[in-house]
């Protein structure tokens, strides 16, 4: 009986953590550039070894924690001309205040006040040599589709742009991606790939998150359901238990 319940103990667990990526999808639905966390995928089965004893106590083995998913966000217009987001594939590079850094598709960027361009979580975002941007005291800022930050300069003649950066971006093509413990992206080894430009983006829209809020509610319920259903498992296993046991008892 025991092996019954040892099988819907390693269902619960597993429920658990799959409720816990559904509420930080939910948490996050209106960040902009968030990418869905998804669960972990079972690939193989495992036995616990007892000595002289048949192996009959299989648990699944699940991989992949903290992978994600690269289906792009919906695009709203903001008119903001420091907003920006990306078309298609891609990544930002940013440098978050404590960390190695990441890759980010949140596109919500502002200038500090020491004329550093960073993004609505407080990340500086790199430019192509992977330096922080800072830019100069501007009158209007445009950014083409690669990246390239062009100004109209204070002091300078009116209607005169001039190239001053490149947001650095990568495709980080057929390289494996996840989120690290501080929740930013990059390479399974903690490093980013390096800035490849042929990300491409759009002046004055953000990229909302990809969470389906409905699709995740729908799911945290079934989610519920076969939590209470393997409760309910066990509670039956040690019914079951008991009256086998009464079964056996000696009458007095």
């Amino acid at each position: 009986m025991d092996r019954l319940i040892f099988t819907a103990l390693n269902t619960i667990q597993f429920a658990q953590e799959d409720n816990a990526i559904r509420s930080n999808n939910l948490a996050n639905v209106s960040v902009p550039g968030f990418r869905k966390d998804l669960e972990p995928k079972v690939v193989s089965t495992g036995f616990l070894e007892a000595m002289e004893q048949f192996d009959t106590r299989a648990y699944a083995i699940r991989e992949g924690k903290n992978r994600f998913s690269r289906e792009p966000g919906r695009l709203d217009y903001t008119e903001q001309p420091t907003d920006v987001a990306v078309t298609g594939d891609g990544f930002f590079m940013i440098q978050p205040p404590n960390g190695e850094p990441a890759l980010s598709r949140r596109g919500d960027f502002q200038i500090n006040t020491q004329g550093q361009l960073m993004d609505g979580a407080g990340n500086l975002v790199l430019s192509n040599n992977l330096q922080p941007i800072v830019l100069p005291p501007y009158r209007s800022i445009t950014i083409s589709e690669h990246g390239l930050i062009s100004l109209e300069l204070v002091g300078g003649e009116p209607g005169e742009f001039q190239e001053v950066v490149q947001i650095g971006t990568t495709m980080a093509e057929n390289i494996e991606l996840k989120k690290h413990e501080d929740g930013h992206i990059r390479q399974l080894d903690g490093a980013i790939p390096g800035a490849d430009q042929q990300t491409r983006m759009i002046q004055g829209y953000l990229e909302s998150s990809n969470v389906n809020s409905v699709e995740e509610l729908v799911e945290s319920m079934a989610r519920q359901r076969a939590y209470e259903l393997n409760i309910r498992i066990i509670s039956t296993a040690r019914e079951l238990d008991e009256s086998g046991a009464s079964l056996m008892r000696m009458p007095n």
